[in-house]
């Protein structure tokens, strides 16, 4: 799919609003794709969001991609093989490649690309290419790339391949400003317009070296809230919708010309503990202690925040790898799982040197008391009420949360800039490698993807080794290891996995795919429905 955690994987998302509605009549032969949320950046190295991630795959083509089965078929390369030491891939890249302006795609655009993620270590692809000694262009046709040890993920990243005679025109130190627009890539897909705050168009590319789009053109129209969004699919102003109200999927499913799915996604959404151990650290230093973290995690009925948020459309969360993931995923077991249970959560606290003090609320072994800010988005309505009811749960174990609504920006910035806050709820997406996710826990993320301040050599050491084991089941094993080390420290609590929701129509497109199967027609790991579905 994307490497997003593949990031701020998430789903950092925004709401903005939809100016002059009117005029995406104007678009009718076009696919018209509605959402709440629209991308932040269509330059790869400032973007970080799902939409972002979406709008790439349409935009810029890998080396190589991962179809609907997550099995890597060529993109830009025609195919590829590995050394018997496993520590250089050879690509072949395919003849009469051409960039979105008419310039020919070489194997030195394929070195320029990796080495500019790897020397600015910018955007959501740059942990992806860790482990990469060197690249080599013997001629416009073969790339050879080295790593320091066996790369096992060398054919999961979907790393979108950049012109370098675009890109060399910008300073590395320019990198975070430049916007990028428009667009130049190799993919499907032109550049055309974008409104911010309104649309952003893209024309199919009749000039593509693969199989071309069947829809001439891709708008992504950003609606204020998911009721606009849901009457402009009924009324047919728009084709499909992304981010639907699950409340809404009962009264959708009924029309004869609508699909309506919820399906398991690769994303999460989590309350975010502040873990840095640094005397420049903001947050409260009660949460510095595991056994507080644990605490919360132990106090909180996460089946009831789901059935609240989402009508119970998800899957209650325990690790930071998703269950669609299923050969990543570690299934906890019923010893190690902390399901909701109050008591256990008070007597934890109790034994661990936190009693109730004078005014009913906990207080640490200094005097302090257990009194969190909980930050929450203004822009998502769910994850307030999810708020709202862990506020009672933590009342219920003697902790006060503070509920601070701020927007995304500032989040943003008090977590990322500042390291200033205590708990905060958002989400997180991620691509179908595990090194994707597991990377944003990683100390050397600390100001970089990492949200929680996280650090732990053991971690750090065996994210180093699953990321070298070409044996799936050896780094398996080691990728569940990393996942129980993370559920003991709890740096976060999984509140839950997140369901996509969405629905498309029937009667205007036919050739509509769930990707994988029983999955969702959008946010996954290839753009199969904007290539296939065909105007009725």
């Amino acid at each position: 799919m994307f490497a997003t955690p593949f990031l701020r994987l998430s789903k950092r998302l925004g709401i903005f609003f939809l100016i002059g509605l009117l005029s995406i009549s104007a678009f009718s032969a076009a696919l018209k794709v509605g959402w709440t949320v629209e991308p932040d950046s269509v330059s790869p190295f400032i973007a970080y969001n799902l939409p972002s991630a979406e709008v790439f795959l349409l935009l810029y083509d890998p080396l190589v991609a991962l179809n609907e089965k997550e099995e890597p078929v060529g993109k830009i390369a025609e195919s590829w093989e590995i050394s018997e030491d496993q520590l250089t891939w050879t690509f072949y890249l395919r003849k009469g490649i051409r960039w979105h302006d008419g310039e020919p795609l070489r194997a030195e655009d394929v070195k320029f690309t990796y080495d500019l993620f790897m020397n600015s270590g910018l955007g959501l692809f740059s942990g992806f290419l860790n482990g990469i000694e060197s690249i080599e262009c013997p001629d416009d046709y073969t790339v050879l790339i080295h790593s320091e040890e066996p790369k096992a993920n060398m054919l999961m990243g979907n790393t979108p391949i950049l012109p370098k005679h675009v890109w060399e025109q910008v300073a590395e130190e320019d990198l975070e400003l430049w916007e990028n627009e428009p667009a130049i890539g190799s993919g499907a897909f032109t550049f055309l317009e974008w409104r911010k705050g309104e649309f952003l168009r893209l024309k199919a590319n009749r000039a593509y070296a693969l199989e071309k789009p069947k829809v001439d053109e891709v708008v992504f129209i950003l609606f204020a809230n998911n009721d606009t969004l849901a009457q402009a699919l009924k009324t047919g102003e728009i084709s499909a919708a992304v981010n639907i109200n699950p409340m809404q999927l009962p009264q959708l499913s009924l029309s004869p010309n609508l699909l309506a799915v919820s399906s398991p996604g690769y994303g999460f959404t989590q309350l975010a503990f502040n873990c840095w151990e640094s005397e420049d650290s903001l947050g409260h230093p009660a949460l510095l202690d595991k056994r507080v973290r644990q605490a919360i995690d132990w106090a909180l009925d996460k089946k009831a925040i789901l059935d609240m948020t989402y009508l119970g459309q998800g899957e209650v969360g325990t690790t930071l790898i998703p269950p669609i993931l299923q050969k990543w995923h570690y299934r906890l077991t019923d010893t190690e799982r902390r399901d909701y249970n109050p008591k256990k959560a008070n007597d934890l606290l109790a034994s661990s040197g936190y009693p109730i003090g004078p005014k009913g609320i906990r207080v640490d072994p200094q005097g302090n008391e257990l009194r969190f800010r909980l930050y929450l988005r203004a822009s998502n309505t769910q994850e307030i009420k999810a708020g709202q009811l862990i506020k009672k749960y933590l009342q219920a174990i003697g902790i006060d949360a503070a509920i601070e609504t701020v927007d995304d920006g500032l989040l943003m910035d008090l977590i990322f800039s500042n390291a200033d806050f205590d708990m905060f709820i958002w989400g997180w997406g991620t691509d179908v490698d595990p090194t994707t996710i597991l990377n944003v826990m990683s100390t050397n993320e600390i100001f970089g993807l990492s949200d929680c301040f996280y650090s732990n050599e053991e971690y750090d050491r065996l994210l180093a080794l699953q990321a070298t084991q070409m044996d799936e089941a050896q780094r398996r094993e080691t990728v569940y290891e990393m996942q129980r080390i993370l559920y003991e420290d709890s740096p976060y609590a999984i509140l839950f996995y997140d369901n996509e929701f969405q629905a498309v129509r029937t009667d205007l497109f036919s050739g509509w795919k769930r990707i994988p199967e029983n999955g969702a027609f959008f946010f996954t790991i290839n753009p199969y429905n904007y290539l296939n579905v065909t105007p009725k």
